[in-house]
């Protein structure tokens, strides 16, 4: 518990650090909320506002940029919004700018908008993530605030101003606003899970950050934490918050002064299938003059058949809204599981939504996917862990991932474009108790080949506070574990069933090997002694070798120098018949 509250306590300080600077929609409520963005930042590139200063910010309603040049681009946007010639005079007036990233440097974008009286830009990506912007040779001219979304964010704009104005906030919330509490969905508990299973899910702790952003104290503060689901509510609870000065910062979370009672039903297999709403709702009895993060919630499910990072389809499929990629050689995207009781669970295979931009010319039929689930025996507690290290030379923190199982896929036409499609393992397995796992997709296609996230959960609040990794991505060589910026849930799903339906005699054998990923020899443990013929066979299913082997002490070594590079699939069966088939990686 003490490592814990230190925890709460040096998160809770970078929460407040962060937290300050948003942008966000103010209305209508369709666009409520706080969007990942990067911003032009004053220096030797811009001389744009600084938004690390208290009271530093614009809101105001959008408008698409028009400087009159014809035809679309390459995304199907009008070249007229990328705002690359000068604009008409007064054409912008007192509006936020939207521009298209394509085709000329943002510093001359945001340029030829303030000269046509913009009050602040927004330049949409052509690809679903946030980079930085540099200012180019006009940037150092540019005096107003610029903000850089992603594709995704960009269209969901864009549409809502189809049916009308659309207001946004850009910049520093502090001191902005006399009466104005809020909050970060980035720093609020969610469910573990979007789509949680009923064989292992027993609730969760609740917790958020709060903050007075106005000038004026309150003297009187509720945040009320509620639940609701498929049969009404389940969960309802108020903190109060008294004296909460200007500038104040609250965080409520277990073993702080002012916290929630976790949200439990009595055990595993007390909870109700179906959708639940968590919502979070701040109130200190006056007007707020900011109001639009006083309320802030999240969904999940709870179902039987698969355990997922992502909301759910109403298919029971992973959920999938954006697909970020920034890779060349070689991508995973991963979700963490380890759960006391996982031994409740057996998987084989897992669903995933596979991306290719065929408006580019770019195919998905024939690329080679993997699935892959590893246990991870790195030896940390958690992200505080010294031995927990992103060192590029050592990458400790990934050094004992042994490959338990793995599946291929290749779509068979572009149809499975964004669409879930089930992975199986080629040998299926029980999760046990306490037992860190990454389950990972991979593809050495990542030029052109992405997956899914759902950009509608935010596991940010879960990973600062719990200081355990949720999605770890590997690109290009490198492992990140906090994943994509702003999109922290990966639409991907074990599927799962009952352990006493395994009916495979070698999982009572175990099966593993360790190193794994490995050079030239590997160790092979099994819950067995004696004689037995090992079988090696590549990823087509090819046999590779076959050689007698014994077991001494449950384990042998094998030498697997002769093997190229790849996934093999290892069959080790003793003269009792029993057998046990598990995976290994020659480097």
């Amino acid at each position: 518990m003490k490592k814990l509250l230190l925890s709460i306590a040096v998160i809770a300080s970078g929460f407040a650090a962060n937290a300050q600077v948003v942008v966000a929609g103010v209305a209508p409520t369709a666009i409520q909320g706080n969007y990942e963005f990067s911003w032009a930042e004053p220096g030797t590139d811009w001389s744009t506002p600084d938004f690390l200063i208290a009271g530093t910010f614009v809101e105001d309603t959008l408008q698409i940029a028009d400087d009159g040049t014809p035809g679309t681009n390459p995304q199907g946007n009008p070249m007229s919004a990328e705002a690359c010639n000068p604009i008409p005079a007064g054409q912008l007036d007192g509006k936020i700018a939207v521009i298209y990233r394509n085709t000329c440097e943002f510093g001359t974008k945001a340029l030829n908008a303030e000269n046509a009286g913009a009050v602040a830009v927004i330049i949409i990506n052509r690809e679903d993530e946030v980079i930085a912007m540099g200012g180019g040779a006009d940037g150092v001219s540019v005096t107003i605030p610029v903000v850089f979304l992603s594709s995704v964010t960009g269209a969901q704009l864009v549409a809502e101003m189809q049916n009308g104005p659309v207001v946004m906030f850009l910049g520093n919330k502090v001191g902005a606003f006399a009466n104005d509490i809020g909050a970060n969905s980035g720093e609020m508990l969610v469910s573990p899970y979007g789509g949680a299973n009923s064989r292992q899910f027993d609730g969760f702790s609740l917790g958020i950050q709060l903050y007075n952003f106005g000038i004026n104290d309150q003297a009187s503060v509720d945040v009320t934490a509620t639940i609701d689901g498929p049969n009404g509510n389940y969960y309802s609870e108020t903190v109060n918050i008294q004296n909460m000065l200007a500038g104040d910062t609250v965080s409520i979370f277990d073993g702080n002064p002012l916290e929630f009672t976790p949200w439990t039903e009595g055990g595993v297999g007390n909870y109700d299938n179906g959708l639940y709403t968590l919502t979070y709702t701040m109130d200190f009895g006056g007007t707020d003059d900011s109001d639009f993060d006083n309320i802030l919630s999240s969904t999940f499910s709870i179902q039987d058949d698969v355990l997922s990072s992502s909301n759910l389809t109403v298919a029971g499929q992973p959920l999938a809204n954006t697909y970020p990629s920034n890779s060349t050689t070689e991508y995973q995207s991963c979700m963490m599981v380890q759960e006391d009781n996982a031994s409740t669970m057996a998987t084989n295979g897992v669903w995933i939504v596979p991306h290719v931009d065929t408006a580019a010319g770019e195919v998905l039929a024939g690329a080679e996917i993997f699935v892959n689930a590893y246990q991870w025996d790195d030896g940390w507690v958690d992200l505080d862990d010294p031995n927990y290290t992103f060192d590029p030379t050592t990458n400790d923190a990934f050094q004992n991932l042994n490959l338990l199982s793995f599946g291929t896929h290749y779509p068979a036409s572009d149809n499975e474009v964004e669409q879930p499609v089930l992975v199986p393992f080629q040998t299926q397995f029980q999760l046990q108790d306490a037992v860190r796992y990454l389950f990972c997709i991979q593809t050495f296609e990542s030029a052109t080949v992405s997956f899914g996230y759902d950009n509608t959960i935010n596991y940010d609040g879960n990973q600062g506070i719990f200081r355990q990794p949720v999605s770890p991505v590997h690109v290009d060589g490198e492992w990140y574990a906090a994943g994509w910026a702003g999109v922290s849930a990966p639409s991907m799903a074990l599927n799962i069933f009952d352990p006493a339906e395994l009916g495979l005699e070698e999982n009572t054998l175990g099966g593993t090997a360790f190193p794994n990923p490995a050079n030239n020899k590997v160790k092979v443990t099994l819950n067995a002694d004696g004689d037995a013929m090992l079988t090696v066979a590549d990823v087509t299913g090819k046999v590779a070798f076959v050689a007698p082997v014994t077991l001494v002490n449950g384990s042998t070594t094998v030498d697997i120098s002769s093997l190229a590079s790849g996934v093999y699939t290892f069959n080790v069966a003793l003269e009792s018949g029993a057998s046990s088939t598990f995976s290994v990686v020659k480097k």
